[in-house]
């Protein structure tokens, strides 16, 4: 009887990997081809001098002793803010937190929308994977017409494909992207896409220019695509308004001194705050609010805006963790709570345009 019992597992233990390795390649995106360069091996792109993510040891390692000090509340059903305006033609920039890395930035006319996320888990499965704290702060339906979406990279949370096949069905907007994900973003669907490399510029209309700029991360949405795509930040240059970066996501690095040398100053800054716990395992990937205080400065921003916090448990910090230590440390710089605010979902603030 137990060598049937031992047999039955066998094979059911050999159907779960076959299975998780077909759903692995299913999810996959597909890879960059082209030439090597300084970033790019010809198979995987990687962050030059930058420490490398942690492997599969290291994420089980993590799994098994998380290490969460503060909690993260119930499911807080707060309700949507007013709908943004359908334009801001003239005067300062105007920003709205809608949650995760999503901001709807308004200026001179346009709408730009960062990393849109519509979804309730950041995951390939709707009945698992990491859920949603709160709904978005602006509905779907309130979003006014996008003209510009720009996408970091294709992370689950980062690139969540539903709500990006909505706003190219609805607006067909310009869509930003690193290298690579223009052949899963077309596979869905959209149009009028721009793959863009670190360092490259493209001109959006005669007063709005985008730089594809370095960030210190990884990619894969499946088991066989991990850093086959690049990820990226971006700055947008308006000659009316000014200098406006999106950090997407990142851990530290020289690269944001580099941004400040290149671009700054910036009037304003999109900076990632959350799941930076434990330090030893989501350094290399993401930033901790000490961190991100110090890209504030290293990038020359006149103000900043939080991003990466308060929606998704991604990591071992509380839902109020970041926010409570992005005030510890702007308070040790000397650095007042206004220059660098962790808005609410749904909340707006202006920033001025360029002196």
């Amino acid at each position: 009887m137990l060598p049937k019992i031992l047999l039955v597992l066998g094979v059911l233990i050999v159907f779960i990997i076959i299975g998780a390795l077909v759903v692995g390649f299913v999810i996959s995106a597909p890879r960059y081809t082209g030439a090597v360069s300084d970033h790019f091996d010809g198979k995987e792109f990687f962050t030059p001098g930058a420490p490398s993510p942690k492997g599969f040891r290291e994420v089980i390692g993590w799994q098994l002793n998380h290490e969460r000090t503060q909690p993260w509340g119930e499911f807080h059903n707060d309700p949507p803010a007013p709908a943004p305006p359908a334009r801001v033609p003239q005067g300062p920039v105007r920003v709205t937190f809608i949650n995760h890395s999503a901001v709807l930035l308004q200026f001179n006319g346009l709408n730009v929308l960062t990393d849109p996320i519509y979804e309730n888990r950041v995951s390939p499965f709707q009945f698992a994977g990491p859920k949603r704290n709160a709904p978005p702060g602006i509905r779907f339906e309130d979003l006014p017409k996008i003209d510009i979406l720009l996408l970091s990279h294709n992370h689950w949370d980062h690139l969540e494909i539903g709500t990006v096949k909505k706003l190219c069905a609805r607006d067909k907007p310009r869509v930003y992207c690193p290298l690579g994900v223009k052949a899963f973003l077309e596979q869905h669907g959209c149009q009028q896409v721009t793959e863009m490399d670190w360092q490259q510029s493209v001109v959006y209309d005669p007063e709005t220019t985008i730089h594809c700029v370095p960030a210190q991360h990884f990619s894969g949405r499946g088991l066989f695509d991990r850093n086959g795509t690049l990820w990226a930040g971006y700055v947008i240059d308006n000659k009316v308004v000014g200098k406006l970066y999106f950090a997407g996501d990142s851990g530290y690095g020289p690269h944001f001194a580099a941004i400040g040398e290149q671009f700054g100053p910036l009037q304003l800054a999109l900076i990632p705050i959350g799941a930076y716990k434990p330090n030893w395992f989501m350094s290399p990937v993401h930033c901790n609010p000490a961190e991100a205080v110090r890209i504030h400065a290293d990038v020359r921003s006149e103000q900043s805006v939080a991003i990466h916090f308060g929606t998704f448990p991604l990591a071992d910090d509380g839902e109020a963790e970041p926010v409570d230590d992005l005030r510890k440390a702007l308070a040790e710089k000397g650095i007042p709570a206004d220059r660098f605010q962790a808005l609410k979902a749904g909340a707006s603030l202006t920033v001025d345009q360029k002196k």
